[in-house]
């Protein structure tokens, strides 16, 4: 508190004050009474603004009713001094923070009559303050924190870092760094000159394995960082760590396997414009190359040259760049122009932003599997024409089965004719047998009648004129006999070339029945055959269908 001095010597410390500080006098009530250039700039105020008013003006509006702030003015009142750090508020409203001193001056009598406020503007410092103390504290949320000595003794650490390692915090306070380190790496000279780094306040960072309680194994990313002093010496060694243990787990099972992948499969990367950046021996092998004749050459050497100028071709590679995976079968040229099937993926790799940077490129190599499909499918094609050529053979092995069939048919409908005819040829032979026999007879009474006749005409001959007549009669009766026997024996030579040709019809009818007979043997015997065939063309085609159904199934794989 301030006493009073001689006028000349307490203007000259307030001049010298005012002239640094903000200073602002109120009266025992807080009513300002006067308050300096620097106090005013702070707030934004003019004199006239501000005096005569109370101090509250200053407060905030949640402050100004508070037990603390009518402490402070009561304590004022009992000529107590106080300084701080308060949160004022300035002109419209405008957040002021200032260090001050609140400074009862006493009379002569030591009592109180009025306080000067000694002030600093510390806003620009309270804000980096503050936002240092969110920065902080944002880090003591997020990361695992531990303070060391220089000597690598443990100060203090937050939850974080208890909770990552297991341990409480009274049991880690006072032990040194080394508790967390393996045994294999506490007596190296890496971690000797580890400490000694930091001593010499260089920063380390780097992924680091540790030990947990209990012997767990953690792995964090950390950053060891040396505070220090004045004069440019470390003092402590704070470190920040991000326990990344089960990230590490999943990179080495990653890891692991694309190894795995990296050792049963053929695999190239490429730049986003098709430029070969490197392929492992499995690639190598398959193509044909080593790896200084393929590096910075583009994808395209293993193209057919047909395909390499093809819209399909550009649109390929326009996929990759928009991050699209590609995988098929593909046909691509080894050394040598030999081909090489291969069944691949082509796999965008993307960065932190989602955009494609390079291209993975993972294969088996399928030649042998595709050329034996190919052979399959060769094969199915033939078996595809032997079974529809077997299917067209049974189709007319039926057609030739029915023909011979409706032939066995007609041949035993002849040969029934044929018998049918050859009894009328016999009834024809002997019918005319039998009127051969009745020319015969005709021919004797003929020949009788001419023996009468000529009886007749000697008789007649004997009775002289009166026998004229009868010879008449006789004559004409020999006449008519004559003709009668004229045409007899011409009807016995009609009926002779008819026996004849009724032996002839006969005898030809006898061999045409034994050809037919012997044709429908022929028939017979062949449809037999026939039918056999169709049953065994039927069975070949089923079984030529079956093995084409068969090779279609190998030929899909």
């Amino acid at each position: 508190m301030f006493a009073l001095k001689p006028k000349g010597e307490a203007e000259a410390q307030l001049s010298a004050i005012g002239r640094s500080q903000a200073v602002i006098e109120f009266d025992l009530s807080g009513m300002i009474i006067a308050a300096n250039k620097n106090f005013l700039d702070a707030f934004g105020y003019r004199l006239d603004d501000v005096k005569g008013k109370h101090h509250s003006m200053f407060v905030p509006v949640d402050d100004r009713d508070t037990p603390e702030y009518h402490a402070l003015w009561a304590s004022l009142n009992r000529g107590e001094f106080r300084a701080g750090e308060f949160r004022r508020l300035g002109k419209d409203g405008r957040e002021v923070w200032i260090e001050a001193s609140y400074n009862p001056v006493l009379d002569s009598s030591g009592k109180p009559f009025k306080v000067v406020k000694l002030a600093t503007d510390i806003s620009a410092k309270k804000l980096q303050n503050l936002k240092d103390t969110g920065k902080i504290a944002a880090i003591d949320r997020s990361q695992a924190v531990i303070e060391f000595n220089m000597d690598g003794t443990i100060v203090t650490a937050n939850d974080n870092f208890l909770n990552t390692m297991g341990y409480a915090l009274h049991e880690i306070v006072g032990k040194h760094h080394v508790m967390f380190v393996d045994p294999s790496e506490r007596s190296s000279a890496a971690y000797r000159e580890f400490w000694a780094a930091l001593n010499r306040g260089e920063y380390q960072t780097a992924e680091y394995k540790r030990i947990g309680k209990g012997g767990k194994e953690v792995w964090i990313l950390a950053s060891y960082n040396p505070v220090l002093d004045e004069k440019g010496k470390p003092f402590a060694v704070v470190k920040f760590a991000t326990d990344v243990t089960a990230q590490k787990l999943k990179n080495a099972d990653l890891a692991g396997q694309i190894d795995a992948i990296g050792k049963s499969q053929a695999v190239i990367e490429f730049n986003m414009d098709g430029t070969i950046i490197t392929a492992n021996a499995n690639f190598l092998n398959t193509l044909g190359y080593t790896l200084n004749e393929i590096q910075g050459k583009h994808h395209s050497m293993f193209v057919e040259p047909a395909e390499r100028d093809g819209s399909a071709y550009r649109e390929f590679w326009a996929r990759l760049n928009r991050g699209e995976y590609q995988a098929a079968e593909y046909k691509r040229i080894g050394k040598g122009g030999k081909e090489v099937y291969i069944q691949a993926s082509y796999n965008p790799i993307l960065d932190l932003n989602g955009k494609p940077f390079k291209v993975v490129k993972y294969a088996t190599d399928v030649t042998r599997q595709v050329l034996v499909r190919m052979g399959n499918e060769r094969v199915r094609s033939m078996m595809d024409s032997v079974a529809a050529g077997a299917e067209e053979l049974n189709t007319s092995v039926r057609e030739i089965s029915e023909a011979m069939t409706k032939s066995r048919e007609t041949a035993s409908g002849a040969v029934e004719r044929v018998a049918s005819a050859d009894a009328r040829a016999q009834r024809l032979s002997e019918a005319a047998k039998a009127m051969s026999g009745i020319v015969d007879l005709i021919n004797n009474i003929t020949g009788q009648i001419n023996l009468l006749a000529l009886n007749a005409t000697i008789e007649s001959a004997r009775a002289g004129e009166a026998g004229r007549g009868f010879a008449v009669v006789a004559s004409e009766v020999k006449s008519l006999a004559n003709q009668a026997k004229q045409a007899t024996d011409k009807i016995g030579q009609e009926i002779g070339s008819l026996n004849v040709i009724s032996g002839d019809v006969v005898t030809a009818l006898g061999e045409i029945k034994q050809a037919i007979d012997h044709v429908s043997e022929y028939v017979t015997s062949t449809a037999a055959a026939v039918e056999e065939q169709s049953t065994v063309t039927s069975e070949m085609s089923t079984s030529m269908q079956r093995a084409a159904a068969e090779a279609a199934k190998i030929a899909a794989g």
